[in-house]
């Protein structure tokens, strides 16, 4: 029973690469960017879970937080790498309608472009080591998280998919709007901006006001936006740290 125990944190965690890898099949070889982001939210529900898990269970070990960024690292960084990638080679595919992407030959889509989808799995896994050295993000967190990048990528895939089958403005498939992605989120990954968890110490609505209004929002952007919603979510959770910093500073 009490290696059960010890390994259940540890299962959790594997669920959630395993579901990583599948994001990163469908976005690969299915093209299929609607089912690769649904893998990129099934993997953040078990991120969730085992330190949730481990919590209850006072299993937290130095082994499970190393297996923990292992995992997260694909699920987190290359799975969303990947649904950029496909991203990109879709901008390409519509501004040339009927032309066949050749990863060979990519001109007129320079591959310095194509390749700077997988700058997302490099500074996500910046993110976890600095992450990983810092004992001052228990609470708290400095930078995005990757998860939270993760999901707004999957977002883009969620609508770009939709955009794809209703006509819609296209900006999600513009060349400029994807490499500012790229850019912002590398930024935000890395950056020392002070974010709030959505860890709570108690259920108090005063001491938890901020975590209960993003929930409320995220949950009314969700049902507005569905999928795709994920997207203005994780951009609500940016800009109420930013004011919590300001002006809040909830702990």
């Amino acid at each position: 029973m009490q290696t059960m125990k010890k390994g259940l944190p540890s299962f959790f965690t594997s669920l959630g690469l395993l579901s990583g890898c599948i994001s990163i099949i469908f976005a690969v070889s299915l093209k299929d960017l609607t089912w690769a982001g649904y893998f990129i939210i099934i993997a953040a529900f078990f991120d969730f879970i085992d330190g949730l898990v481990a919590r209850v269970l006072n299993q937290i070990s130095e082994f499970g937080k190393q297996l923990d960024s292992l995992s997260d690292v694909i699920s987190f960084g290359v799975a969303p790498s990947m649904i950029l990638y496909q991203l990109i080679i879709l901008s390409y595919v519509k501004s040339s309608p009927g032309a066949d992407f050749d990863f060979m030959n990519p001109a007129p889509l320079p591959t310095i472009m194509l390749l700077s989808a997988f700058l997302i799995a490099i500074f996500s896994a910046l993110r976890l080591a600095k992450f990983n050295l810092d004992p001052g993000q228990k609470k708290n967190f400095k930078g995005l998280a990757v998860p939270a990048n993760a999901l707004f990528i999957a977002a883009l895939g969620f609508a770009a998919e939709t955009s794809i089958a209703i006509p819609a403005s296209g900006i999600i498939l513009s060349k400029g709007f994807l490499l500012t992605v790229i850019i912002i989120s590398c930024f935000l990954l890395v950056s020392n901006i002070n974010m709030f968890s959505l860890k709570f110490s108690t259920y108090s609505f005063r001491e938890n006001s901020l975590r209960y209004l993003y929930l409320i929002l995220s949950a009314l952007l969700l049902i507005i936006f569905r999928m795709p919603g994920f997207a203005p979510i994780i951009i609500l959770y940016i800009l109420l740290s930013l004011i919590n910093n300001r002006f809040v500073k909830m702990e």
